[in-house]
């Protein structure tokens, strides 16, 4: 059994067994030989690898799992043999004719390829004329007319011939782009065609080279310099006015936005003293603000005006000491607002969540019903945000009140209250949760949710929340009104271990009430009114789960009649207390967790 090699011929890894490779190498060597005193030997012998090569990769490809004795022999036979260079032209040709009908797959073959050597752009037209046997003029007048009258239609077309088609690099190559047979003679005579051809070449443009040199060379040379010089001249001069212009006008606007920031700073520094008082919680922190605000708006507003100024003015004499000044100065506040950003995180590092527990009066009809606080002190007169927080001289109202609705494991309905802070340490935001005022009210089978949470003075805003989590038993009935419906955010579920909830997705398609029945397998939809309005109109961002069983429209209209009825006999709602009052200011619905982020913006806009 004959070892099988791999070699690597033309850059090419060819499985070849070892006797075929020793024939091979004995082959190659005979023509370096008889090539050597042959010029552009090495050319020659390159080109021969190439094809050699080719051949074999086409015998593999039709099934073969490598190169043997009898494939060797065949390609000497196409190829030809030192030894049968020498002798006459018809034997020569006799024994090609048979070597042809023994491998009809190294026939001569025709292929398109670009041909460099004859190119005008690319080499498609002269590649086209070769395959085809036609001048290439007829083809670049057939491109030109249809770029022309094609609207470009040519160019693109040229462009995917340019791209797909091959360039024939080798000799090989170019006599299969001319449909000659390919053997050593004719590579031979191919590569020897273009080094003669080149060495005319580089005699032509020595001799132009020369007569240009001699002749009107200098003076076309030096009127080809002058034109160019005058052009980019002028063109440096066009493209250095434009580029001054466009900064001029680039500095003058930034000057006048900063001018505009520092006057609203300015002017809403009063306003903005509560809300700032919420979110520094020392006095270290209060030193950074004002320094870090003022130069870095500021120093640039100053450093645009002396700019501005000297070019005005034209005076061009600068001080160097006043630039290192001022940009220490800038260095400086951006120092400070880097400290007084790491330091406000640093507040926000640790959480804390306290339970607690709420005895409830179990409803007499069988149902609990959820209603939010009516806003009884409005507000308007101190709105800092419409989004979520209200912030006067003594007091901070945030809405930030989530509702979860679980199943109860007794008869009985409950509710647990979890408040939950962060601050710099665990005791500092246990701190902060406990001092969170918020208070409930029952009357009967209505529970009654305030707006919001209320922080106290000299207290501070640390991403405080409440979570109240309704516990309804199975087969007990649960009713969220309109405004409740609306105003609070119902959660699906958290993760212990995390600090943010895990919400779920919402669909408000509806406008309340919402009666929900718990079963064994959870919530049930019992009624639910639909909102009047397309569904492309609905909003996804602040609803209710869309995951429940609907009744059937007369089943839904019969109960919509009832709930009227039971509507009108309800007993009216309890004033509530003082305390429940600050609790329950309304303010817009927000996500809690992007206020600090919302109320740092504001400050510095």
């Amino acid at each position: 059994m004959k070892k099988i090699i791999n070699i690597n011929l033309a850059s090419r890894l060819i499985p070849i067994e070892d006797s075929a490779y020793e024939i091979l190498r004995r082959y190659l060597d005979s023509l370096k030989r008889y090539f050597a005193r042959e010029e552009g030997a090495d050319e020659i012998v390159s080109d021969i690898e190439s094809r050699i090569a080719e051949l074999f990769q086409d015998k593999l490809k039709k099934g073969a799992h490598c190169i043997t004795d009898e494939d060797v022999e065949s390609i000497k036979t196409s190829m030809g043999t030192p030894e049968q260079f020498e002798e006459d032209a018809a034997k020569e040709s006799a024994q090609t004719g048979a070597a042809e009908q023994a491998i009809p797959h190294i026939r001569p073959r025709k292929r398109l390829y670009r041909d460099p050597d004859n190119k005008v752009l690319g080499g498609v037209c002269s590649g086209l004329g070769a395959y085809l046997n036609v001048d290439p003029v007829v083809f670049r007048i057939i491109f030109a007319l249809l770029a022309i009258g094609g609207f470009g239609s040519g160019i693109l077309v040229y462009f995917i011939l340019w791209i797909a088609t091959p360039e024939a690099n080798t000799a090989a190559e170019k006599l299969e782009m001319r449909g000659e047979r390919v053997d050593v003679n004719n590579i031979r005579a191919t590569v020897q065609d273009e080094i003669n051809a080149m060495k005319n070449q580089f005699k032509n443009v020595g001799d132009d080279i020369k007569n240009f040199s001699q002749g009107r060379g200098r003076q076309v040379g030096n009127d080809i310099e002058r034109i160019f010089r005058n052009f980019f001249t002028g063109l440096g001069k066009v493209l250095l006015f434009v580029t001054k212009g466009f900064f001029y006008f680039l500095a003058v606007v930034i000057l006048f936005s900063l001018i505009i920031a520092g006057i609203a700073i300015a002017a809403s520094s009063a306003a903005l003293f509560p809300l700032k008082s919420l979110l520094l919680s020392s006095g270290f922190q209060n030193m950074l603000f004002w320094p870090a605000v003022i130069l870095l708006i500021g120093i640039p507003v100053v450093g645009l005006i002396i700019f501005l100024t000297r070019k005005l003015t034209g005076v061009k004499q600068t001080n160097r000491y006043v630039g290192y000044t001022l940009s220490f100065l800038w260095v400086l506040g951006l120092l400070c607002g880097t400290w007084l950003i790491v330091s406000i995180v640093k507040d926000f590092r640790t959480s804390f969540r306290e339970k607690e527990t709420y005895p409830l009066v179990q409803p007499s009809k069988g149902k609990l019903i959820i209603k939010k606080t009516e806003d009884l002190v409005e507000m308007d007169d101190v709105d800092f945000f419409e989004g979520g927080l209200r912030v006067t001289d003594d007091t901070a109202i945030i809405d930030n009140i989530r509702v979860k609705i679980e199943k109860s494991i007794t008869d009985s309905f409950q509710v647990e209250v979890l408040r939950s802070s962060r601050g710099r340490t665990v005791s500092q935001a246990k701190a902060l949760a406990r001092e969170i005022q918020f208070q409930m009210n029952q009357q009967d089978s209505i529970l009654y949710l305030p707006a919001g949470i209320s922080i106290p003075r000299n207290s501070h805003f640390r991403e405080q929340r409440i979570t109240v989590v309704v516990k309804v038993p199975i087969g007990k009935d649960i009713e969220v009104e309109k405004d409740a419906y609306h105003h609070y955010h119902f959660i699906h579920g958290w993760n212990d271990n995390d600090w943010w909830d895990d919400w779920d997705d919402w669909d408000r398609d509806h406008d309340g009430p919402v009666e929900l029945k718990m079963t064994i397998d959870g919530l049930d939809n019992i009624h639910i009114e639909k909102k009047p309005r397309h569904r492309e109109e609905r909003s996804g961002d602040d609803s209710l789960q869309d995951n429940y069983r609907y009744q059937s429209p007369e089943e839904k209209q019969d109960k919509q009649e009832k709930d009227q009825k039971e509507e009108k006999t309800k007993e009216k709602p309890v004033t509530p207390t003082a305390a429940s009052i600050n609790a329950g200011m309304e303010v817009p619905a927000v996500e809690s967790a992007s206020l600090v982020i919302y109320s740092v913006y504001n400050m510095l806009k």
